[in-house]
C-alpha cells in the first residue's frame, strides 16, 4: 500500500515539473517585453541574450541586434573657399589667375553637397533612433539605412550637444521595425564584456568586442561640457564611422552609444584601443526631456566653486575630515543656492547621500537632476555638518563664466608700501599696495598685488603669480599692505592660511601651511 502511494506521490511531482518547465520555459521564449518610458516611447524591454554563468556568444548577439543598427548619412552644404578664408573671388590677384566668375560660378561653388556618415540604433518600433549630435550637426538631409536595405528620410527631433547626443524620428509607415533593449550604464562594471557595431569607414555592420576599461572619464569630446559629460571607456574597436552606434553588454542591451576615440601622440607614444562612449543613462534622460519639453534643462545652484579645490591646508583651514568636497566662493544672490541658505565658505560634502570629491564631481551631480527638483547637500560649516535641502534653478550657459584672464599691471610702477612680514615672506610671497591707476583698470579692487613669488615656494604651486591681487587673509578683508601684515602677525608655525585671490572677476582661494621654522 505505502509503495503505491509513494509510486502515485513520483507521479505527481513529475507532472508538476513539466508543467512548470513549460511555463517557465514559454516565458523565456516569449516575444520582446515593451515598456512606455517617462517620455512616452515604447521601448523594448527585455535583453536580446538570456542570462548565463559564462559569457553570452557574441554572435546571438550580434544576430539579434544588428537588424536594428542602422547607418545615418549627413548631407550639408560644404562651405566654399572665401568662408572657409580663402581668396575672395572678387580679389583682383585671384581673377588674374582664374578669370572673373560669373554669379553662376558663386552659386555652384556655394552649393556643393558635403557627405559625412555615422552609426545608429533604433528604440522604439514606430521609429526612434539615437546617434551622436555630432552624426547630424550641420545636416541638410539626413537618410537612414538598414540592414535590411530598407532607406528612410531622418528628422532630428532634439538634441543635446552638452552630451554629444541626438534624437531621430523615421516613419516606417505602419511597419513594426527591430529595436535594441536600453540597459542600466550605472551598474556596468569595470571588465565587463561589451560589443561595439556600427558602421566605420563605411564597412556596414562591423562588430568588434572588448571590456569596460573605465567609468566617468571626463574627456574633452567635441562640443561637450566637461562639467556634465562622462564617457565609458572601452578597448572594444571604435573608428570614424562608428560614432551613434551602440555599446552592448553580454545580453545585448545598450549601455553606451559609441562616440570617440582617443588617437596620435600620447606621452610619447601612439593611443590605441581607448574608445569612448556616452552612457545610456545620460543619453535616455536627454531623450527623455526632448520629447516632453522639446529641450534639455539641467538643474543649477548658482555658487562659484574654489577653482583649486581641497588640499591637504584647506582640510586643516575648515576643520574637515578628509578633502572630499568643494569649497563654495562665491552664492549668487536670488539663486538656488542663496534661497536654499548656501554661504561662502560652506563645504558641500554630499548631494542626497552621495559623496562629492571634487568641482566636476558635484556639476555633474547637480546637472543630472531637473529644474524644481528638489536635492538634499550636506554641507560643513564652522566645523560642523548640517543639511539642506535646495531647490535647483535652471542651468544656462550665459550664467557659467569661465576664469578670466589676468590683467597685467599697465603701469610697471613699483607701487607703495613694498615691505612684507617675514612670515609672510617664509610663504615666499612679496606683495606692494595697489596704486589708485591699477585700482581703476582693475575694476576698484580693494587688497594688495603680489610682486613676486618664489618658484620653489608653495603659493607658486598654488598658481599665486606675479600680478595676482590677495584681498582676503583668513577671512579678513585686506586693503592696504597694512592690513596684510597685520593678518599674518597672528599666525603662527604650521597655522593654515587661506588666502582669498582675484581674477578679473572671478575670485578663488588657495590653502597653504605657514612652514614650520
Amino acid at each position: 500500500m505505502e509503495k503505491k502511494y509513494s509510486f502515485a506521490a513520483l507521479l505527481a511531482v513529475i507532472a508538476i515539473s513539466i508543467v512548470f518547465g513549460m511555463v517557465l520555459g514559454g516565458r523565456l521564449n516569449a516575444p520582446q517585453g515593451m515598456f512606455a518610458a517617462r517620455s512616452g516611447i515604447v521601448l523594448a524591454q527585455n535583453p536580446l541574450v538570456g542570462p548565463g554563468a559564462a559569457p553570452a556568444d557574441f554572435a546571438d548577439i550580434a544576430e539579434a541586434a544588428i537588424p536594428a543598427v542602422v547607418s545615418v548619412t549627413n548631407t550639408s552644404v560644404a562651405k566654399n573657399e572665401e568662408e572657409q578664408g580663402g581668396p575672395p573671388s572678387d580679389d583682383p590677384f585671384f581673377q588674374w589667375f582664374f578669370g572673373r566668375p560669373n554669379d553662376d560660378d558663386r552659386q555652384q561653388r556655394r552649393q556643393q553637397p558635403e557627405l559625412s556618415f555615422g552609426s545608429g540604433f533604433i528604440i522604439s518600433s514606430d521609429g526612434y533612433l539615437l546617434t551622436n549630435n555630432h552624426v547630424v550637426e550641420g545636416a541638410t538631409k539626413l537618410k537612414v539605412e538598414m540592414k535590411s536595405g530598407a532607406r528612410y528620410d531622418a528628422k532630428v527631433i532634439g538634441t543635446d550637444p552638452s552630451i554629444d547626443m541626438a534624437l531621430l524620428k523615421i516613419d516606417p509607415q505602419g511597419k513594426q521595425l527591430p529595436t535594441l533593449p536600453l540597459g542600466d550604464s550605472d551598474k556596468l562594471r569595470v571588465g565587463e564584456w561589451v560589443v561595439a557595431i556600427g558602421n566605420p569607414l563605411n564597412l556596414d555592420n562591423t562588430v568588434t568586442v572588448g571590456v569596460v576599461s573605465a567609468k566617468e572619464r571626463r574627456v574633452p569630446v567635441g562640443g561637450t561640457d566637461n562639467g556634465v559629460a562622462t564617457f565609458i571607456q572601452t578597448d572594444a574597436a571604435i573608428n570614424r564611422g562608428n560614432s551613434g552606434g551602440p555599446l552592448l553588454d553580454s545580453r545585448g542591451r545598450v549601455v553606451g552609444m559609441n562616440t570617440a576615440i582617443l588617437r596620435g601622440a600620447l606621452g610619447g607614444g601612439m593611443a590605441e584601443g581607448i574608445g569612448f562612449a556616452l552612457p545610456i543613462t545620460d543619453a535616455r534622460a536627454s531623450m527623455e526631456q526632448i520629447i516632453e519639453t522639446g529641450e534639455v534643462k539641467r538643474g543649477f545652484l548658482g555658487i562659484a566653486m574654489n577653482l583649486d579645490g581641497l588640499n591637504e591646508s584647506a582640510r586643516e583651514f575648515y576643520r574637515l575630515p578628509d578633502t572630499n568636497g568643494v569649497i563654495v566662493q562665491q552664492v549668487t544672490p536670488g539663486e538656488a543656492g542663496d534661497k536654499a541658505g548656501l554661504e561662502p565658505d560652506d563645504v558641500i560634502r554630499k548631494v542626497d547621500g552621495e559623496e562629492i570629491k571634487t568641482n566636476l564631481d558635484l556639476i555633474g551631480k547637480i546637472a543630472h537632476h531637473r529644474p524644481g527638483e528638489k536635492v538634499q547637500l550636506e554641507v560643513w560649516r564652522e566645523g560642523k555638518p548640517r543639511t539642506l535641502e535646495v531647490t535647483l534653478g535652471a542651468r544656462d550657459a550665459e550664467k557659467i563664466t569661465g576664469r578670466l584672464n589676468r590683467k597685467d599691471d599697465p603701469e610697471g610702477s613699483p607701487g607703495h608700501g613694498s615691505s612684507e612680514p617675514e612670515n609672510a615672506q617664509a610663504l615666499g610671497i612679496k606683495v606692494r599696495d595697489i596704486t589708485p591707476a591699477m585700482r581703476r583698470q582693475l575694476g576698484n579692487v580693494q587688497g594688495v598685488m603680489v610682486d613676486e613669488v618664489d618658484v620653489q615656494a608653495e603659493a607658486s604651486d598654488e598658481g599665486i603669480e606675479h600680478g595676482t591681487v590677495i584681498t582676503q587673509v583668513n577671512r579678513t578683508a585686506i586693503h592696504d599692505i597694512d592690513d596684510f601684515r597685520d593678518a599674518f602677525s597672528k599666525l603662527k608655525p604650521g597655522d593654515p592660511v587661506r588666502l582669498t585671490l582675484r581674477d578679473g572677476e572671478q575670485e578663488r582661494s588657495v590653502y597653504l601651511t605657514m612652514p614650520k621654522r
